[in-house]
């Protein structure tokens, strides 16, 4: 058994292309778990990298959730749509703007995402930066 058969078995997947909850595919779920050589055999197979989820989200909104700068290139060089707007008018951009994640909102940049585009409530991704306090001394 190969480990992406095994792996897709023990995450509850028939195949490659197949939904789970919320319609989240073995790409997305993999993406959010930070597996590299799951994505990468999943892409390699033909995963379905275009699909969103029930939410609107694309496997680029699970890698940027997990943090791996490796998958979030891996995503992007494969062809992935990096300004995609999710049902609720966000970008991955938007996301990890608002939870603070700044090495993210770099290669996000670097990679030519759009910082001008406004959620519903007219925000850009950078109005929705959090801001870290200094910490106390």
């Amino acid at each position: 058994m190969s480990a992406l058969t095994h792996w897709l078995a023990r995450q509850g997947f028939p195949g490659p292309l197949a939904r789970h909850s919320n319609g989240d595919t073995p790409l997305m779920r993999a993406a959010r778990q930070g597996q590299d050589d799951i994505v990468q055999a999943l892409l390699a197979g033909g995963g379905a990298l275009h699909a969103v989820n029930d939410d609107g989200n694309t496997a680029l909104w699970f890698a940027c959730l997990s943090g791996s700068a490796a998958l979030i290139t891996l995503l992007i060089e494969s062809g992935i749509a990096i300004d995609h707007l999710n049902d609720a008018g966000q970008t991955c951009l938007m996301q990890v703007c608002s939870r603070g994640r700044a090495a993210t909102v770099q290669l996000l940049l670097a990679h030519g995402a759009c910082a001008d585009l406004c959620a519903p409530d007219g925000r850009n991704a950078l109005a929705m930066r959090r801001r870290t306090r200094p910490s106390a001394a």
